[in-house]
């Protein structure tokens, strides 16, 4: 699969799916709500850092957004791939999205509806 390479805060970044930063997603972990800075569909960098969790942690996530006036959301496990103390961010990977899960993902980039 093709990489795309992305410059962000002078570093390049090395993805697979383009990152959405004017959609702001709210994650909920352990009972806490994130925003999101950006995100795809291979994961979603938040603003905050989780608490008692280490880099490759595995943690199970609820992932929500608006899109033209419908509530979107799913669950799925992630990985915790960055964790920056300094800008207060935090780089989850979602793992093992179902075919459903890509389609509310895929609801929220392009505005469809979900065929129910």
């Amino acid at each position: 699969m093709r990489k795309i390479s992305i410059k962000s805060g002078m570093v390049d970044n090395q993805r697979k799916d383009r990152r959405l930063s004017l959609l702001t997603l709210t994650v909920e972990a352990d009972g806490v709500e994130y925003n999101s800075l950006d995100w795809g569909l291979g994961g979603v960098r938040i603003d905050g850092v989780l608490p008692n969790l280490g880099l490759y942690s595995s943690l199970m996530i609820k992932v929500s957004g608006e899109r033209r006036g419908r509530q979107l959301s799913f669950e799925v496990m992630a990985t915790v791939v960055r964790i920056d103390t300094e800008t207060e961010e935090s780089g989850l990977r979602f793992d093992d999205l179902t075919a459903e899960d890509l389609d509310v993902l895929e609801a929220m980039i392009t505005g469809r509806r979900i065929t129910e």
